[in-house]
């Protein structure tokens, strides 16, 4: 969550709207809002209390714990947690070492794959708002230019690394990364199996688990100092 935003709503009733002025932390996960000002006009529809409901077992088996314990209940959250944990760390550490890397290696970006990466930057804006290929391209590109720029200067440095490093995907590393993923699912088995199957997915994880092994190679020759925090506080900064 964005500090200040909840902050922001606290004393208003239902039916007013007002305006709240923020400020996106460092560490926001979106590259472009990182550090920026920005307003929301609130339209406050209704207020609702939340109430704790009764620990039944018909309400418990509801989230998938069979038996309809409470310690039950209490395990597969602690499970929840663990594994949001572990990829908020993952994240973060990424983040980071990320941002290192590119302070330390000021590097010219050829044109061309910037105005590459813009467009493919549109067409995603576009698709997440349903718009069309002819709609993608009349979206103004200043909106894209310093993300477009940030991640093909990202996209080379790690590149280099790649190649430096002589790395290739740890298939064990990858088959890590589809189960831990296939754990949030119902029925985890299928998930894998699906993966398994689907040649564009695989390739996508080995991506995934590349691009994670060289940020290890940057970490194992960075100076690393480690920090206590909460785990609302992590995940927070994961919103």
């Amino acid at each position: 969550m964005i500090p200040g935003f909840e902050d922001g709503i606290k004393g208003h009733k239902a039916g007013e709207e007002f305006t709240i002025e923020v400020t996106f932390p460092e560490e926001y996960h979106a590259e472009t809002l990182k550090g920026k000002a920005a307003k929301f006009v609130i339209n406050l529809k209704k207020v609702e209390e939340r109430e704790l409901p009764e620990l039944t077992a018909e309400f418990i088996k509801r989230f998938g714990v069979e038996d309809g314990s409470v310690e039950g209940l209490r395990a597969e959250v602690r499970k929840n947690m663990d594994r949001e944990l572990k990829g908020a760390v993952r994240n973060r550490v990424k983040t980071q070492a990320i941002e290192g890397l590119v302070k330390a290696n000021e590097i010219d970006v050829p044109a061309a794959l910037i105005d590459s990466e813009i467009d493919v930057l549109r067409r995603q804006a576009a698709q997440r708002f349903g718009g069309n290929e002819n709609q993608a391209l009349e979206l103004p590109r200043e909106l894209f230019e310093e993300q477009a720029k940030r991640r093909v200067v990202v996209g080379l440095l790690l590149g280099e690394v790649i190649r430096t490093n002589e790395l290739k995907a740890d298939e064990d590393r990858v088959k890590g990364l589809i189960e831990e993923m296939a754990s949030a699912y119902e029925d985890p088995t299928e998930v894998v199996e699906f993966y398994s199957k689907n040649n564009e997915l695989m390739d996508n994880m080995r991506n995934v688990a590349l691009e994670e092994q060289a940020v290890e190679a940057v970490l194992a020759k960075a100076k690393v100092s480690e920090k206590a925090t909460s785990f609302s506080e992590l995940m927070n900064q994961q919103a």
